[in-house]
């Protein structure tokens, strides 16, 4: 949704260490390592880049309103654009509700069935801050499922 406090400290996406999302990323094979916060930019080389919808740095992603999350999505969209990726996954389900008003169905993890996101497709994983730690266990299938639709498949990953 929006970059936190501590990230924005560290100057890294995902840069609070009680955030699940790089140890996710490092099980899955969309990368050949373990990868933390300190490698968001040259992840790029891997064809993997980060945005967020809401630029501003707040504390807690629920004191981004409903209406700053709409406004920003034309903003979203053009770096989108400008990227031209194959494939976005939102790491959160209210971006992403934000961006496809009314196409969330609860636990509708993966892939999306909504018109392409400037030309990439889209996909959902549950967020990976502590405060949805009850849908953790559906990251991994997501990633996996991601990296298989990239054509990114486990004997990459050790090959790697």
């Amino acid at each position: 949704i929006n970059p936190g406090e501590r990230s924005a400290e560290r100057g890294h996406y995902y840069g609070h260490p009680g955030n699940a999302f790089w140890r996710a990323l490092s099980r899955s094979p969309l990368v050949a390592r373990a990868v933390t916060c300190e490698d968001d930019a040259s992840l790029l080389e891997a064809g993997i880049g980060f945005t967020d919808v809401v630029k501003r740095v707040v504390t807690d992603s629920t004191q981004v309103t409903d209406a700053e999350l709409r406004a920003a999505v034309e903003g979203f969209r053009a770096r989108i654009a400008a990227a031209s990726p194959r494939a976005v996954c939102f790491t959160s389900t209210r971006a992403f509700a934000a961006v496809y008003p009314g196409a969330w169905h609860a636990r509708a993890w993966g892939w999306q069935d909504v018109p392409s996101l400037e030309g990439a497709g889209v996909w959902v994983m549950p967020s990976p801050s502590g405060r949805a730690a009850a849908y953790h266990g559906e990251i991994d299938a997501v990633l996996a499922a991601l990296a298989a639709h990239l054509g990114r498949d486990e004997r990459e990953r050790g090959a790697a």
